[in-house]
C-alpha cells in the first residue's frame, strides 16, 4: 500500500491540474487575460489543456514509470514558465504569481513522496 500523504497529495495536485485545464480549455476569461499580459498566444490554451488531462491520466494510470517522468516534467515545466513569463513581463498578477509556485511545490512534493514509495 502506497504511503497515504503520497495518495492525498496526488489527488490535491491532480485536482489543481485539472481545473486548470478545464480554465484553458473553455477559454475563461481569466485565464485568456493571464496569457495575454504575459504575451503568449491564446491558442496555446487548447494545448496545455490537453497535455494537462494527460499528464494527469499518465499519473494516475500509465504502468511506465518512463511516462509519469515525463507527466511530472512537462508540469514542471508548465509552472516554470508561467513564473518565467511573468517576471520577464514585468507584469505580476497577484492570483497568478502565487498559483504557479504554490503548484510547482505541489508537483514537486508529489514528485518527491512517488520515487520514495516506488
Amino acid at each position: 500500500m502506497k504511503n497515504k500523504s503520497y495518495i492525498i497529495l496526488k489527488v490535491l495536485f491532480s485536482s489543481f491540474m485539472l481545473f486548470s485545464a478545464i480554465g484553458e480549455l473553455t477559454l475563461n476569461e481569466t485565464v485568456v487575460h493571464s496569457m495575454e499580459i504575459i504575451q503568449m498566444p491564446v491558442y496555446l490554451l487548447y494545448l496545455l489543456g490537453i497535455l494537462k488531462i494527460s499528464g494527469i491520466i499518465a499519473l494516475w494510470f500509465s504502468p511506465f514509470k518512463w511516462i509519469k517522468e515525463w507527466a511530472y516534467a512537462g508540469f514542471t515545466f508548465d509552472f516554470i514558465g508561467a513564473i518565467f513569463g511573468f517576471i520577464a513581463t514585468g507584469n505580476p498578477m497577484i492570483p497568478d504569481i502565487i498559483m504557479a509556485p504554490v503548484g510547482l511545490m505541489l508537483c514537486l512534493a508529489t514528485y518527491y513522496l512517488w520515487k520514495k514509495n516506488k
